[in-house]
């Protein structure tokens, strides 16, 4: 049975963010820091905003439990159990789920030759408020490294809070779409261009978020 252009219509789930933040915590003075922050305390950031909540970072000198000593951790925190999350999120309050990236800051004069960074995906919830990575990079490591100069260093965190439930809509099929169905298109003019690219246009909010969560290279 054969199918043409004209007949091909396409649903399509996306995952969407409410809110997206970055915020750079930077650190001064590591080695008196390293000394008064054993294994399990943190020095935290500033409260910052997004989807209504208020999150911290946490920076761990010497690990977030005791299997994790002689790693630095760090970890995203939720700070509050704001219900206005809610209506930010899609869902209830007790449940955000959020993509976030770890990253070390290079010093401005002196680029780093790789970037590094972890990329993760959870669950906040009341019982679950401080998640992140125990082993995020070896303490000896990050010392030998260029991302800490004159004793100084900085976290970036960049995260998005993702919608619940996932926004399904109907698009227009695209040239990609066709060739998948093996359907060849039969348009005879310029107005080809104009249907098959309709449903390719995203809102600043989608084309934001898309950058965000594939291009993390600082």
């Amino acid at each position: 049975m054969s199918t043409t252009a004209g007949e091909v219509t396409v649903s399509a789930a996306a995952a969407t963010a409410a809110a997206t933040k970055c915020h750079m915590f930077k650190i001064e003075g590591y080695k008196r820091i390293k000394t008064m922050y054993g294994n399990g305390r943190s020095i935290d950031s500033c409260g910052f905003e997004a989807a209504g909540r208020t999150w911290r970072i946490q920076f761990f000198p010497d690990g977030n439990r005791t299997d994790s000593a002689g790693f630095v951790s760090i970890v995203l925190k939720l700070e509050d159990d704001a219900p206005a999350a809610a209506a930010a999120t899609g869902g209830n309050d007790d449940d955000i789920l959020v993509e976030f990236r770890f990253s070390l800051v290079s010093h401005r004069d002196k680029l780093a030759s790789r970037p590094y960074g972890k990329t993760y995906t959870a669950t906040f919830s009341k019982a679950r408020k401080a998640l992140g990575c125990g082993h995020f990079i070896r303490r000896d490591d990050l010392e030998k490294s260029e991302f800490l100069r004159d004793d100084c260093l900085a976290v970036r965190c960049d995260m998005a809070v993702l919608n619940n439930p996932v926004c399904v809509k109907e698009h227009a099929a695209q040239a990609q779409d066709l060739e998948r169905l093996g359907v060849v298109c039969d348009c005879k003019d310029d107005t080809c261009k104009g249907y098959h690219n309709r449903g390719a246009v995203s809102s600043f909010r989608d084309a934001i978020v898309k950058l965000f969560l594939g291009c993390f290279h600082l």
